[in-house]
């Protein structure tokens, strides 16, 4: 028997923890022949042990991690490979782990998709791109996120961008992106959530945007739904999935012990982690 651990990072408000779950339930009615257990890094419950040991107790012996995690980070290259490590050992199965979703063609599609799906009309001429990230203590992942960003407003031909951070890990912030945007003409200004769930970051973004949105009455602020909104984010996890079944892909297997960080020190690397 085979199964999968949906692995999420975790929030302080319930209705991300709820949306989380939703998912997972979402996912596992897609899959047929895998138990589906989900866990969160931290901040939540069920914690990764608890997923896994739930997996173990319906006779699961090898274990296919799925991170439901946009860019690389000090999660995904450390936290996340030591911690399953040490439970592969402590429950004597075999987990794998699969990559992060990263930058995509599929995952700028979804992008694409979420915005054409938000606006009536698709003349972008008059249009500011405003996408909304967490932010991480890697500057790889940040511009992984710019990167992705670039590419949609490439494709839908969008004539400025401006991107902000959430988590006051990364400038500019979600105020100093709307200061320059309030400095500037443009009548319809497009933000993309690059959110999973609902949380405290995105809650304090659309506090921001509201106020602005306030000051002015004469642009029209388009929302997008956040990416964990899209029935495309399951099909992009699944060709994850088959990267490991295939034999490419084990971040634990990949992983640099030397360069382990144990779990209950890590909010050292990153000051965000009580935010979420």
């Amino acid at each position: 028997m085979k199964g999968i651990l949906l692995c999420g990072h975790g929030t302080r408000v319930q209705v991300g923890e709820l949306a989380f779950k939703a998912f997972a339930e979402k996912f596992a009615n897609t899959i047929t022949d895998y138990e589906v257990e989900y866990g969160f890094l931290e901040l939540s419950e069920p914690n990764f042990e608890q997923g896994i040991s739930k997996l173990k107790a319906k006779g699961v012996a090898e274990i296919i991690a799925v991170p439901v995690f946009l860019f690389n980070g000090v999660h995904i290259a450390s936290d996340i490979p030591n911690m399953l490590h040490e439970l592969q050992e402590k429950y004597d199965v075999s987990i794998k782990l699969a990559n992060y979703i990263g930058v995509c063609q599929e995952m700028l599609d979804l992008s694409v998709d979420l915005i054409k799906q938000s606006i009536a009309d698709e003349d972008m001429s008059d249009t500011a791109f405003f996408p909304i990230g967490i932010g991480a203590s890697m500057a790889e992942s940040n511009g992984d996120m710019l990167k992705l960003s670039r590419l949609a407003q490439e494709e839908l031909k969008m004539p400025f961008m401006i991107n902000a951070f959430t988590s006051r890990m990364t400038f500019p912030s979600v105020d100093s992106a709307l200061a320059v945007l309030d400095q500037l003409s443009y009548k319809r200004i497009i933000a993309l959530p690059y959110i999973f769930f609902p949380g405290v970051y995105l809650d304090n973004a659309i506090k921001s945007i509201e106020a602005f949105k306030l000051k002015h009455p004469e642009k029209e602020f388009v929302l997008c739904p956040k990416i964990g909104e899209s029935d495309r984010l399951i099909d992009i996890l699944m060709l994850r999935l088959k990267e490991v079944e295939d034999g490419k892909v084990d971040l634990i297997e990949s992983r640099d012990p030397s360069a382990c960080s144990h779990h209950h020190h890590h909010g050292h690397h990153h000051h965000h982690h009580h935010k979420h």
